[in-house]
């Protein structure tokens, strides 16, 4: 007789036990309503780094980026942007991750924003 499948939101609730924090709870939530395939294009990350997050097993890179990148895409949290303005925040960690084009004046001021000072920045001055 197989076992009951658990929903995404019971195995994060297993994975970080009380200190799960809200984001991944609606990470999970919103698993369980579409896919995690679904979901990571919504977040910009990869079905296994959303397994991961899930799971309480992510270590392939900031986690504090994924979760801006939840709140943006699934929360409706913005960030005044330098450039832009009012952003949502996982637009915001979409253009970090960005690597440099010239294609548009545009693309430069961007990069440049994003590395130069911005406080919603997670990576380093210059880079």
């Amino acid at each position: 007789m197989s076992a009951a499948k658990l929903s995404n939101l019971q195995k994060a609730k297993a994975a970080w036990l009380a200190d799960i924090p809200d984001w991944v709870i609606i990470l999970s939530e919103a698993c369980d309503r579409e896919s995690q395939s679904a979901i990571s294009r919504k977040v910009g990350y990869s079905p296994s780094a959303v397994s991961q997050v899930l799971s309480n097993t992510y270590q392939n890179g900031d986690i504090s980026r994924f979760e801006q990148a939840v709140r943006g895409a699934l929360m409706a949290e913005t960030v005044q942007c330098p450039v832009l303005g009012d952003l949502p925040r996982n637009t915001c960690i979409a253009w970090q991750r960005k690597p440099f084009s010239t294609a548009n004046s545009h693309n430069v001021r961007m990069h440049s924003a994003c590395r130069n000072g911005c406080k919603h920045s997670h990576l380093k001055e210059g880079v």
